[in-house]
């Protein structure tokens, strides 16, 4: 604005005439009338003029300048002249204009955001609420912000606006932030889970000037909270009251967890072995599982961790009385969808008395086959003395007839050859009954076939399972794959097999520990070499045992080792006894191999 504009300015005449002149000319076509207006308005009535307008820069551009003028007066109150200045402000327009558009974006970030926002003043009383507060709970800032404060928590459900309060307030008067669960009312009335969170806003002296807070919904991860909590709690309760004892472990086998009924069971927790100077897994096994099942449940268990395979076995578990009682232990691990195993599952099964059922079962059944035995033995003898007897009759009546006519004087020698030739008979006649006799213990060559040892071993072991690990024996079985023996009786060879495993078995009894039976076979020249081995008191005869009807057990009958001989040698082998290093016996027994089945 020029000084010729701003005097006509002053003068003021150019616009009591409606002309547009000097700073006019300057001004923006959309501002121009407006300023003219409000400068003539000015004029007539003496009012001070301020107007904003647009002002025509050299350069070309349009900036905003202010232009305010005063009147001066006389004594009588008369206008004398007009005294104005213009300033240039279109940088403060700018950021005028940018803050308020700031304002703009920033409030509709407040009502488009998917939360609840909400301020206070210092002293808690509400000071703002977005849109969607509003849309979401029916509430606006007037009908929370009643004189008595009662209405400012009034979304908050009745049963926990009390303590909602109390922990809003007690972040006011501390400057604590304030977090709160709560249900929250919304517009139709109804009630959702919600979390609030507040923090204070301070100014440079760390005084609190404002509270800012924000009110999620969290209403579904409640009650999926919930849901899973009365979920667990079921499982739980399942857990607890299965007739069973349970169990889990990580990975490498630490158990995590045991079910109350177990922790009973044993007596102590799962920490309480942990000050023993061994890994908790180590810790536990040493003192709840028998020694003489300790070694197999760790080899076993330990394969099952190293290999992911389930794991089964039957050992004595030590219950808090210091009772040991038959367990049957199972574990199975849980994998994750990669496969990897994350945690291992057990149960042990209390089978003591199934144990203890089983063993009278077995017992009954011994003395049953003793019994069956006997009977058949006295029938066979009665059957044997039946048979003999007539031969040795004759056989002693002879005899005293050739004894009469051989001392008769003169003797008659005839006659007493004649005897003679009739006792030879009847001597002849007893050893065809005991051959015939014989002949019915040998199976015909007919049945003979040629097969693998390792599957008639195998079925024995099996036949001998449950009555070794009733007598805690641990059976030890090793050999040579791909034996195959001459054609031999599948049943017979078993029997040796059998009778001398239980022989073993029966030397055993009286060792307290180390009760182990061992089986090996493997091949020396064409014969195969079968060992069965015990660590027993060894053999106090050793030339006598495979007599008939020797025998050192006060219920043997004399017969297992002379049959069992009997039945080896027919199929071309041997049978002897040898000692057990360091202690014990050692039964070993030859079959032929076949050869040209052979490797």
């Amino acid at each position: 604005m020029t000084l010729e504009d701003l005097n006509v300015l002053l003068d003021g005449k150019p616009f009591l005439e409606g002309g547009r002149q000097g700073w006019q000319r300057g001004a923006h076509p959309d501002d121009s009338e407006r300023a003219g207006e409000t400068l003539r308005r000015a004029l007539k009535t003496g009012e001070h003029w301020n107007f904003e307008y647009r002002v025509l820069r050299a350069n070309g551009a349009f900036v905003w300048h202010r232009a305010a003028a005063r009147p001066t007066r006389d004594g009588q109150g008369r206008i004398t002249g007009w005294y104005g200045t213009a300033l240039d402000i279109d940088v403060y327009k700018k950021t005028e204009a940018a803050l308020r558009e700031r304002e703009r974006q920033l409030q509709q970030l407040i009502d488009t955001v998917p939360a609840l926002i909400w301020s206070t003043m210092a002293d808690g009383t509400p000071a703002f609420v977005n849109k969607r507060f509003t849309e979401v709970t029916g509430a606006r800032l007037e009908d929370m912000t009643a004189p008595d404060g009662s209405a400012s928590l009034g979304v908050v459900h009745p049963d926990d606006r009390a303590a909602a309060r109390e922990a809003f307030l007690h972040s006011v008067r501390t400057g604590i932030p304030y977090i709160r669960r709560y249900r929250q009312r919304r517009a139709g009335g109804t009630y959702r889970w919600t979390e609030t969170r507040a923090e204070p806003s301070r100014d440079e002296a760390g005084t609190i000037i404002q509270w800012y807070g924000v009110s999620s919904d969290i209403h579904d991860l409640i009650t999926s909270q919930e849901a899973l909590r009365e979920s667990e709690q079921h499982l739980q309760q399942l857990v607890e009251t299965l007739p069973a004892l349970i169990y889990c472990a990580l990975p490498n086998g630490k158990p995590i967890y045991r079910s109350q009924r177990l922790r009973q069971y044993l007596g102590f927790n799962l920490e309480d072995t942990d000050d023993l100077g061994k890994s908790r897994l180590d810790g536990t096994l040493d003192a709840v599982i028998h020694p003489d099942d300790l070694a197999s449940v760790k080899e076993q268990y330990a394969h099952s961790l190293a290999t992911g395979d389930p794991y089964l076995l039957r050992h004595r578990l030590r219950r808090f009385d210091g009772v040991y009682r038959w367990v049957e232990t199972r574990a199975s691990a849980m994998r994750n969808g990669d496969g990897e195993i994350v945690q291992w599952n057990g149960i042990c099964l209390d089978i003591e008395d199934q144990v203890r059922a089983q063993e009278e079962l077995s017992r009954a059944q011994e003395n049953l086959a003793r019994s069956s035995q006997a009977a058949s033995l006295a029938e066979l003898s009665a059957s044997i003395a039946h048979e003999v007897n007539q031969p040795l009759a004759a056989v002693m009546n002879y005899s005293s007839a050739c004894q009469r006519w051989l001392t008769a004087e003169p003797p008659n020698i005839e006659r007493a050859q004649k005897t003679l030739d009739r006792i030879v008979h009847s001597a002849n006649s007893a050893a065809d009954v005991v051959s015939r006799i014989r002949a019915l213990f040998k199976q015909s060559t007919d049945k003979r076939d040629s097969t693998e040892l390792g599957t008639v071993v195998r079925q024995a072991r099996d036949l001998l399972a449950e009555e070794a690990a009733r007598r805690r024996i641990r059976m030890d079985i090793e050999g040579e794959s791909g034996l195959r023996l001459a054609p031999f009786d599948r049943v017979q060879i078993q029997q040796v097999l059998v009778n001398l495993m239980r022989n073993g078995m029966d030397a055993m009894a009286s060792v307290p520990n180390e009760r182990v039976l061992q089986v090996r076979a493997f091949r020396t020249g064409d014969m195969v070499r079968i060992e069965v081995s015990d660590r027993g008191r060894g053999i106090q005869f050793p030339d006598k045992i495979f007599e008939p009807f020797f025998t050192t057990k006060d219920q043997g009958m004399g017969m297992g080792l002379a049959i069992s001989r009997s039945i080896v040698e027919s199929h071309g082998g041997q049978l002897w006894a040898e000692k057990n290093e360091p202690h014990g016996a050692k039964i070993v027994f030859t079959l032929p191999l076949d050869v040209a089945k052979m490797p």
